[in-house]
């Protein structure tokens, strides 16, 4: 579980935080060049995560 409970969106409205949503922008980015290795997308979410909690 992580230590971030909320993010706030561009346009001020505070929203909960899902580790998800970063894998799925992770995700259709490889996609869009082509890639299709969601397990990949998932590794580098959760270094995204650990870097956002230090």
């Amino acid at each position: 579980m992580s230590q971030i409970t909320h993010v706030v969106k561009r346009n001020g409205t505070l929203v909960p935080f899902t580790p998800e949503r970063i894998t799925n922008a992770i995700y259709r980015a490889a996609v869009a060049v082509g890639g299709r290795d969601r397990k990949t997308s998932e590794e580098l979410a959760d270094q995204v995560v650990a870097l956002l909690e230090q």
